[in-house]
């Protein structure tokens, strides 16, 4: 994978944040804002694309979340940039349009690992390597960033078409679960890219 460039500045107490964009040939991946709160909450429960990852009928297991249930799983520090280690949410986009978001979650620090997740917002951005290519970028930039080595992702086994895309990105199946794993899915597959291998 090629950057334009990825520049990283000292934060507070020495965490390190993204302050510039992150571009590769085919996205430009910016640090989401509050303001894009709402909008990465849509694109996950009103999307094209909610029924292949979320809500019956295909997935009962697990429900589409409210608000209030979105806002306790992704808390303010993911969208302004305050917590870098607790997790950030990146909103990605392809030709000046923004079609979905990246996110990853608390940085053990002791494993030097994290999970993260991804979504686009429609359909018509699927197929086109848009979300390999976000998931590359994203490892790279913790492993540069955070020396976070071990990256996990955790979809259901029924979202075949996501774990085609998890792999082309250098993800492998696992049975090595991360730090306080809780599973959103009865068949979920955990997969694992270990960064430099």
């Amino acid at each position: 994978m090629s950057f334009i460039h990825l520049l990283c500045a000292s934060g507070p107490d020495d965490n390190v944040q993204m302050n510039e964009l992150l571009t590769t040939k085919i996205l430009t991946i910016r640090p989401a804002i509050l303001q894009d709160k709402k909008k990465i909450f849509n694109w996950l429960v009103n999307s094209d694309l909610t029924s292949e990852m979320l809500g019956p009928p295909n997935f009962s297991d697990n429900p589409i979340p409210t608000w209030d249930e979105f806002e306790n799983d992704y808390l303010d520090y993911f969208f302004d940039g305050s917590q870098p280690m607790k997790g950030q949410c990146f909103v990605l986009e392809h030709h000046g349009q923004e079609i979905g978001q990246i996110n990853y979650n608390e940085i053990d620090t002791n494993a030097k690992s994290t999970e993260i997740d991804v979504w686009l917002s429609e359909r018509q951005f699927t197929g086109k390597g848009l979300g390999t290519e976000a998931l590359k970028a994203l490892c790279n930039y913790l492993d540069k960033s955070f020396n976070c080595k071990t990256i996990y992702i955790a979809p259901s086994r029924r979202n075949t078409i996501a774990i085609k895309s998890y792999k082309k990105a250098g993800f492998m199946e696992t049975d090595q679960l991360p730090v306080n794993f809780i599973d959103d899915y009865n068949d979920t597959i955990v997969l694992i890219k270990i960064q430099g291998q």
